[in-house]
């Protein structure tokens, strides 16, 4: 069995003098403290520390606290999250505090079980939260944990969610005793400032002498990943305006990619899509028409091209009616004030006012 004493106490003396200065770290005896470490956790979630941080601010000064927050609409979660990509986070976001605030009077729980009952919350969440918001032990871990313990103890890795489980049970004898606020932050900057993926700072880490990754000079812990020809969809994307001004907004599903989030009119991306297929063209209304730009967006598993397609507001009927199902007209000066992905805020450049 190895000695506790020896990741513990120099991991908390460096992440003491080392830490990152974040945000949601700023004051752990506040009584808004779990909410705004929860409202982290919620944007961190396949999302670097970097592109969270302007986010983050954005929202907390909206809402400060979760009572704030749980009167907030879908629409303003939407556009604050705006360019953070996977809305259903900031959705389901919204739908725990409501919770939390009729059920628990709006005091975040500190029960790991009862966490993961809330919408978006799974182990990693709820353990994060009851670690550094309540200080109580917990398995957490993210990537920068798991590639830590990983190579601190040469744990197998043919398998990744054995040795998730694996790493787990560590971070829980670890978080037992001593603080697990700062072990369970401790190792994410470790794992973040010098355990890196590649090209480890060894020399500066104040586990080394433990670390069996360090000793053997073998730090490849995970299985290589082949390398996936990313796929390409295209699309259409109509601009319809009326005379007076106002364009014809749609909204996606609530289920799916950009879920809930508004749009101007586009058809269903593939791989293949023909413009003719989409609109009735006649000699009347050939000319109502025209492509005014091409739009280009990666999304995690592909990418997007999507032809902006100028039409008039007189001219909707020759689309295809799925593409206007349930459309409102909206003024421009009204959509700041709802939630419109990034992809669909490139398309702004190109309204009339």
């Amino acid at each position: 069995m190895y000695n506790l004493n020896d990741i513990t106490y120099p991991l908390i003396s460096w992440y003491k003098t080392n830490k990152r200065d974040l945000p949601w770290r700023k004051r752990f005896d506040h009584i808004d403290t779990p909410y705004k470490i929860l409202v982290s956790e919620f944007m961190l979630q396949q999302t670097t520390v970097n592109a969270v941080i302007d986010h983050y601010n954005r929202f907390i000064k909206i809402w400060p606290n979760l009572i704030d927050f749980s009167e907030a609409t879908e629409d303003q979660v939407l556009e604050i999250w705006s360019g953070l990509g996977y809305y259903s986070r900031g959705t389901n976001l919204l739908k725990t505090s409501k919770i939390i605030r009729k059920d628990f009077a709006g005091k975040i729980p500190c029960n790991i079980d009862t966490l993961k009952t809330f919408p978006g919350i799974g182990d990693y969440i709820s353990s994060a939260v009851v670690s550094i918001a309540y200080n109580m032990p917990s398995r957490a871990v993210d990537t920068n944990i798991q590639r830590v313990i990983t190579r601190y103890f040469s744990i197998e890795y043919q398998s990744s969610s054995k040795n998730k489980k694996d790493v787990q049970l560590i971070i829980e004898d670890l978080t037992l005793k001593d603080s697990p606020r700062e072990i369970i932050q401790g190792l994410m900057d470790l794992g973040s400032l010098i355990c890196k993926p590649r090209e480890p700072f060894c020399e500066k880490c104040p586990i080394n002498l433990g670390c069996l990754a360090n000793k053997n000079k073998s730090f490849d812990y995970s299985q290589p990943k082949q390398k996936k020809k990313v796929p390409k969809r295209y699309g259409y994307v109509f601009l319809i305006r009326r005379s007076e001004g106002s364009y014809l907004i749609t909204k996606r599903s609530s289920k799916g990619l950009l879920a809930n989030t508004y749009q101007f009119p586009t058809n269903e991306w593939a791989d293949e899509v023909c413009l003719e297929s989409l609109i009735k063209l006649s000699d009347k209304n050939i000319s109502s028409y025209n492509e005014i730009a091409n739009i280009n967006h990666q999304f995690s598993h592909f990418k997007l091209e999507l032809k902006v397609i100028n039409i008039n507001g007189d001219n909707i009927e020759f689309l295809d009616k799925s593409i206007t199902s349930k459309a409102r007209w909206i003024p421009p000066e009204e959509f700041n004030k709802m939630g419109f992905s990034s992809l669909m805020k490139k398309i702004f450049p190109y309204l009339e006012y």
